[in-house]
């Protein structure tokens, strides 16, 4: 299960969103993809899942949508934004 870190700390609304990370004080702005994947996620949706709903959402392919979330997934995990149980 892939969720968001407890140290990353963000405002949900309805643009872009930017993340706060308490272990080193760093920002990370995200753009508005990025945006629509974090807050998927925080609401407790997977990466299988968020990248059909986002391609259904916007008319988008699936298969290159997934590509997207999966990509972001990895370097948020790389970055210690998101953990995996």
């Amino acid at each position: 299960m892939i969720r968001c870190a407890s140290w990353v700390s963000w405002v949900p609304g309805g643009g872009p969103i930017t993340l706060f990370d308490d272990r080193d004080g760093s920002y990370h702005a995200l753009n508005p993809s990025a945006s629509a994947i974090w807050t998927a996620l925080s609401d407790g949706s997977q990466p299988g899942d968020i990248g059909g709903a986002l391609a259904t959402a916007h008319h988008a392919s699936a298969p290159a949508v997934q590509r997207d979330v999966d990509d972001f997934v990895a370097m948020a995990l790389d970055k210690g934004l998101l953990v995996s149980d």
